[in-house]
């Protein structure tokens, strides 16, 4: 071969090896997208928050089977002693489920149970009522709160013989009938707190609307403690109308979240931190914050509050037919849930939450059965 035959096959190879790299380049830059390509991601493929749990693949999932044979399930609680209670109102009693939710105990009769809580003596404190004789000579259901000791009959609910540790129409400094009793929640050290709601709210001492702090020894002598820095009405961030549920902290004598339902109120929860230099309770959160805790409008008519150990609360509302989950932080979470309906997510008027070891316990009322619920990055 001469050397022009050369050089032309030398030049065929370089355009060659040229042309070949050329399109490996071509084909990287195709595959691979730049800067350019990422800000042109088209986001109608994700979905939008618009309802509760319609984001993300972290969600609540059900646990079968579903617990039945209730009249009117509208509290539960899931006790220091491992067992779970609910308060079955309209068959007048209070059951006893252990984990598995199998029935453990019923108690004895007692009249519409409707908010339950559990002190760290394993007693159980049960809102319900009693028919009593009211100024002047009128016979009406009086509300009081319940003492079940369990310890003497072996942490089992049934034949234990409740006591009454507080009335409605507790002797105050203007005697008579006041409202009815609408939360209950116990402290570490088993003081306790109770609310209390009405419509008689004209007197500056002895209001319908209240929250009482009680001794561990049910001692409200000579007038139960009335808990300071509460408007009895008004949309103020502490107004306390019709409220409806209260939770506290596991480790923390004086903290609490309580939310009410009533229309007037425009906060629907708040949570309330205890100021040892003034004495009395201030709002952990404030409009300016802008949490979701705080929207108005979010919810309609909460019925129940509960906190998992990472302080994330769980609110269920009885209107809307939902579960809300906020973080410590007041923000709402996308695995809140529910809509109305029978299927094993939807509610009809559910009115009690739970929670504990990684589950979630709702009575859904209006279908008269608890439901169950884990997350699914927890299912496993």
């Amino acid at each position: 071969m001469n050397i022009r035959s050369t050089q032309i096959l030398s030049s065929i190879r370089s355009s060659a090896k040229y042309w070949m790299n050329f399109i490996i380049l071509l084909i990287a830059f195709l595959l691979v997208p730049g800067c350019a390509e990422e800000d042109k991601i088209d986001l109608s493929q994700f979905p939008i928050n618009e309802d509760p749990g319609t984001i993300g693949d972290t969600v609540y999932i059900p646990i079968t089977p579903v617990v039945t044979g209730f009249n009117e399930p509208v509290d539960i609680h899931f006790g220091y002693d491992q067992q779970i209670y609910i308060a079955d109102k309209n068959n007048d009693r209070i059951v006893q489920l252990n984990l598995a939710g199998a029935v453990v105990s019923y108690s004895n009769f007692i009249l519409r149970p409707k908010k339950i809580t559990q002190d760290r003596n394993f007693d159980l404190l049960v809102i319900g009522s009693v028919i009593d004789t009211i100024p002047p000579n009128i016979l009406d259901t009086v509300d009081v709160v319940y003492r079940f000791k369990l310890q003497p009959n072996g942490g089992i609910l049934s034949n234990v013989t409740p006591t009454v540790a507080f009335r409605s129409n507790q002797p105050t400094p203007i005697p008579g009938d006041h409202g009815r009793f609408s939360g209950i929640a116990t402290f570490q050290d088993n003081y306790y707190l109770v609310s209390r709601s009405g419509p008689n709210n004209s007197s500056p001492i002895d209001p319908d609307n209240a929250i009482f702090r009680i001794d561990r020894f049910d001692n409200t002598s000579p007038v139960p403690e009335r808990l300071p820095g509460f408007e009895v009405d008004g949309q103020g961030l502490m107004s306390i109308q019709e409220v409806s549920g209260l939770t506290t902290f596991t480790y923390n004598n004086s903290d609490f979240i309580y939310i009410q339902k009533s229309s007037n109120a425009a906060f629907k929860v708040q949570w309330c931190l205890y100021d040892d230099v003034e004495g009395t309770y201030t709002p952990k959160f404030s409009p300016s914050s802008n949490v979701d805790l705080l929207k108005n409008g979010l919810m309609i008519e909460p019925a129940d509050i509960t906190l998992d150990q990472f302080s994330n609360i769980y609110v269920i509302d009885s209107y809307k037919d939902s579960l809300y989950k906020f973080n410590s932080l007041g923000k709402l979470k996308s695995e809140s849930f529910g809509g109305n309906g029978s299927f094993s997510t939807q509610f009809r008027t559910p009115l009690g939450v739970a929670f504990f070891n990684k589950t979630l316990y709702i009575c859904d009322t209006g279908n008269n059965r608890v439901l169950r619920f884990i997350l699914s990055t927890d299912n496993n």
